[in-house]
């Protein structure tokens, strides 16, 4: 029974500290910008108009916690925080600089990636010291749409139900929430500064289940229907509309994105362990 016993200890304590040897956490600090693709301006992913994605660039901050498994994996805990903005009027499409729309958007988003990095990277390390990596996973985002009124202020547009939302003539139209679910996707690369240090440069897309991260997405409506500055905010074309007009595009749903730089402490560890090292 004492042998039973022991066994079961050592075995229990091989497998902790090997544990220990190959998981790694850390914390980060984000600072970038933010990004957006959706209706308004959205030409400004056009092929050739790539540097328009940064027109109106703000800054965007964020704190994570990442847990390395080994030397390959690894999940983080994310959040971001900036303002995403666009505006028809700087566009090249002939149809969106008529139309003449502009918003911009807070978004806060918490996210849990899994991480993958193409070589072994482990912070510390001098062989290991650089990876190129990827990720996805899920998050949950809030977001508040305001357009820039004649008089120059900013107002919230959700409340104002631009296409119909929350009229009787358009009862399947709710107005949508603030809420919404995303799932992230994108690359970087992690380099070593010192045995406590590393910098990680990202580039991120979160792929979103709404389409009104702009206030944006289906057809003009009777203007009759709507409140005088819900009036002003959902038409804003130098030549004019009719109602059933095509405002915008409900087929694609809107994405926003995260590009810069994120500044990486390891957290000591001290156990029994913490003489045993695989690197």
């Amino acid at each position: 029974m004492y042998k039973m016993k022991k066994t079961i200890f050592t075995i229990i304590i091989f497998f902790s500290c090997f544990n220990y040897t190959f998981s790694q956490q850390e914390v980060s600090v984000f600072l970038g910008t933010s990004i957006f693709h959706g209706d308004v301006g959205y030409n400004s992913l056009k092929i050739g108009n790539t540097d328009k994605l940064f027109l109106n660039s703000q800054l965007a901050w964020g704190l994570s916690f990442r847990n390395n498994f080994n030397e390959r994996f690894s999940i983080n805990l994310s959040f971001k925080r900036g303002v995403i903005s666009a505006y028809d009027n700087q566009s090249e499409d002939l149809f969106l600089v008529n139309r003449n729309l502009d918003f911009r958007s807070k978004v806060s988003e918490f996210s849990t990636n899994i991480e993958f990095n193409f070589s072994h990277y482990i912070i510390g390390s001098k062989k290991f010291n650089k990876a190129l990596y990827v990720f996805t996973g899920i998050s949950g985002f809030i977001f508040n749409p305001q357009g820039l009124t004649e008089q120059n202020t900013w107002v919230d547009l959700q409340p104002l139900g631009t296409e119909g939302q929350g009229s009787v003539v358009y009862p399947d139209r709710d107005k949508y929430s603030l809420f919404s679910i995303g799932v992230p996707i994108g690359l970087g690369y992690k380099i070593n500064i010192n045995t406590n240090i590393a910098l990680n440069l990202s580039w991120s897309w979160t792929m979103t289940f709404t389409d009104y991260i702009d206030d944006v997405s289906t057809q003009y409506v009777n203007p009759n229907i709507l409140s005088p500055l819900a009036q002003q905010m959902a038409d804003k074309s130098t030549f004019g509309t009719e109602n059933g007009l095509q405002r915008g595009n409900s087929q694609n749903n809107d994405k926003f994105g995260f590009v810069g730089i994120s500044f990486v402490y390891k957290i000591p560890k001290k156990s029994f362990c913490s003489d045993i090292s695989y690197y």
